[in-house]
């Protein structure tokens, strides 16, 4: 049967490249003492009008303790607070420090810096291949396992 020489295979490529894809997204992010998925918060908070807890809950598809957690890392680093918007008392905007705004542009730029090695080596033809793959990988296997998680966890 087919499938059982895929599950090996596709064993050995998570170890071998889909772990090490984040740890190499990553890589640009220690000299800040950040995760990405801390980094895309303050990519958020950078780029994003009045953003709160909540937007970045349903732009990244995460929970909020997920991302209450991060936030917490990113005010212990001194890199964002925590504000009342002055329309609706409940809301809390998420606003950059300056030191914040620093960290956030040269991550970025760093971010940038390790992309474009990866089209340099790869093509832009063969990352929009994988782009379309894992684009649909998440479709038809994770978006919908997410919802429903999120729906029974009542978020």
């Amino acid at each position: 049967m087919a499938e059982t020489s895929l599950l090996p295979a596709f064993i050995d490529v998570y170890f071998s490249t889909i772990k090490n894809t984040d740890a190499r997204i990553s890589r640009p992010m220690a000299k800040y003492r950040l995760s990405f998925e801390q980094y895309e918060i303050l990519y958020d908070v950078a780029h994003l009008p009045a953003v709160s807890l909540t937007d970045i809950v349903k732009k990244r598809g995460v929970t909020k303790p997920a991302i209450a957690r991060q936030l917490k890392v990113l005010r212990d680093l001194g890199y964002l607070t925590q504000k009342l918007a002055p329309d609706d008392h409940r809301r809390h905007i998420l606003t950059l420090t300056p030191m914040g705004k620093r960290v956030a542009a040269e991550a970025e730029v760093a971010v940038e810096e390790e992309f474009a090695r990866w089209v340099e080596v790869m093509g832009e033809a063969k990352l929009n291949e994988l782009l379309g793959l894992l684009k649909e990988t998440g479709t038809k296997l994770f978006n919908k396992d997410t919802a429903a998680e999120n729906a029974a966890a009542g978020e």
